[in-house]
């Protein structure tokens, strides 16, 4: 099965965190996906302080992760898109 699907189309509809595999998941109509949380770099975060909730924003272009000191990180949702977050060796 071939998928032609691109940032354009992507609005998430739903947002969660799945403690057994470690993943930051969201879904956008049938398409759901999940990546590691622990691979994207702390510096990436806006803040060093645990994450306490997710949510959407933007109209579901990104993930907000709201810290617990107030900071908010977004995470653009085409980092869900098949190749949108990949870490390279070595990095």
């Amino acid at each position: 099965m071939n998928v032609d699907f691109s940032t354009s189309d992507l609005g998430a509809e739903n947002v969660w965190y799945d403690a057994g595999t470690g993943r930051l998941c969201l879904s956008a109509g049938g398409y759901q996906n999940g990546i590691l949380l622990a691979q994207i770099p702390d510096a990436d975060f806006e803040s060093a302080t645990p994450i306490g909730r997710f949510s959407l924003g933007q109209y579901g272009a990104v993930v907000v992760c709201h810290h617990k000191d107030g900071a908010e990180t977004w995470l653009p949702v085409d980092m869900w898109l098949p190749d949108g977050f990949a870490v390279k060796a070595g990095k």
